[in-house]
């Protein structure tokens, strides 16, 4: 297992714009991985997080499901433009 970040902390210091979507974003990413044939659980895995609000559902998420998270969203922030343009230079797409 190469889980190495939770979803929530992607969207607060990522991808704080208002039209993201984090379950549609992880949906894409899952759907995207069954289709290539890589294992989903390796890469992505539904926990439930305590905070001072109660408990509530989060991802813990590996390296490459972050960044294929963010290349899969909907999103128009500068930000989430500019994270994508980033990753896709290091991807030499």
């Amino acid at each position: 297992m190469m889980y190495g970040r939770y979803a929530s902390e992607l969207l607060n210091h990522l991808l704080c714009a208002s039209d993201f979507d984090m379950e549609n974003s992880v949906r894409k990413a899952i759907a995207v991985f069954r289709l290539t044939g890589i294992p989903v659980q390796e890469h992505i895995r539904g926990i439930y997080r305590s905070d001072f609000n109660g408990i509530r559902k989060d991802w813990c998420l590996s390296e490459l499901a972050c960044s294929l998270i963010i290349l899969c969203s909907d999103a128009k922030g500068d930000m989430i433009n500019t994270t994508k343009e980033d990753l896709l230079d290091v991807l030499g797409l």
